[in-house]
């Protein structure tokens, strides 16, 4: 009878977060089509394309919102429970409030873990995409802007990264190449070049130094011109842009990291970056715990109460997890409270909540 009610109230919850996700993902994306109008008409755009570009539009859509239509299915399905009185009947039953939270619970903890892959191996190349129909396409930008590209930083293999200062993909070649390479935490050769060039499907640097270290000191040798057999890229490889860190994937971004780490770059703000896109998903498990003593109890129940509470509590959370993000970025709180501080103030709110429910 347990596993039966269980996947009652789960039915539910799946029905409303289809519900609300449909609902509020077709609202943000009918606005920002309004918004758009008039460069589709403009720009003459054709309709597949604007077809395309909303199809991954809306992977924006479930990125950046899910946690907030994870919230508010819960408060739907629930309190439509309480409206009906089934959560009186499960009580009755012997069920507490908690053992009656335990599947949607868990169901949000399976989910957030889903966001997280999601952003990982989903949104980042579907983002690219519509980056690049809204640029090319729907503001008719130029493709040669993609020609000239700087600060190109490239992994070859673990310990093994170079770094070029400005490239120009049109007449492949560029300037200030840098080549790292090392062992462990430990510099065992950099390889520093005025020029960089593509002839032939050969890389070639040309008026550089190779400095080698070890044990016994650092060693140097000049090179008018070079054969780079370790780097694979094309040329046109590096017209294809690296993302923000939030459109990055949780190990793409730790690379970025770890290649600025050992080039001497910043990457302070990148870091805070990182252990958000673990924070963020979390954050649908959090703010549930807040949310169903209050829709599980009747008299405060209904569609539009729980609507307006969700709505307050994901504006709370989404202006303090902002405000803690842009303190660390300035370095004027630690990485630790900028990341999780709004999710273990929330998470001790919601304990207290789920406490003082009437079970």
């Amino acid at each position: 009878m347990v596993r039966r009610i269980d996947r009652y109230i789960l039915k539910h919850f799946i029905a409303a977060l289809f519900v609300v996700t449909a609902a509020i993902g077709l609202t943000i994306i009918s606005i920002n089509a309004v918004e758009e109008l008039r460069d589709f008409v403009d720009h003459q755009v054709p309709l597949l394309k604007i077809l395309e570009y909303y199809v991954y539009f809306g992977g924006w859509v479930i990125k950046s919102f899910f946690p907030m239509f994870i919230l508010l299915a819960v408060l739907f399905s629930v309190s439509i429970l309480a409206r009906r009185r089934e959560l009186l009947a499960m009580k009755a039953t012997g069920l507490s409030l908690y053992r009656i939270s335990a599947p949607i619970l868990l169901m949000t903890l399976l989910l957030a873990g889903a966001h997280f892959w999601y952003n990982e191996y989903v949104y980042p190349p579907a983002n690219q995409k519509r980056l690049e129909i809204k640029e090319f396409t729907i503001e008719k930008k130029s493709k040669r802007s993609l020609d000239r590209v700087h600060n190109v930083y490239r992994q070859i293999s673990k310990g093994y990264f170079y770094t070029i200062g400005s490239f120009n993909v049109e007449r492949r070649e560029g300037n200030e190449l840098r080549v790292y390479r090392s062992e462990g935490n430990q510099l065992k050769e950099i390889l520093t070049a005025d020029r960089i060039e593509y002839v032939d499907a050969i890389w070639l640097a040309s008026d550089g130094v190779v400095r080698t270290f070890d044990s016994t000191g650092e060693t140097f040798r000049e090179f008018p011109s070079l054969e780079l057999k370790d780097i694979q890229e094309t040329p046109d490889d590096f017209s294809k842009r690296i993302g923000k860190p939030e459109d990055m994937g949780y190990d793409e971004l730790k690379r970025y990291i770890e290649l600025m780490k050992r080039t001497g770059g910043p990457y302070v703000r990148e870091s805070i970056d990182l252990d958000l896109k673990l924070a963020f998903p979390l954050s649908s498990c959090i703010v549930v715990l807040i949310c169903i003593p209050f829709a599980s109890n009747p008299r405060r129940g209904g569609i539009a109460v729980s609507f307006a509470l969700g709505t307050l509590v994901s504006l709370v959370y989404f202006v303090m997890f902002r405000s803690l993000q842009s303190a660390g970025y300035n370095e004027k709180v630690p990485k630790e409270l900028a990341v999780w501080g709004v999710n273990g103030l929330f998470f001790l709110i919601g304990i207290i909540s789920m406490w003082r429910a009437r079970k």
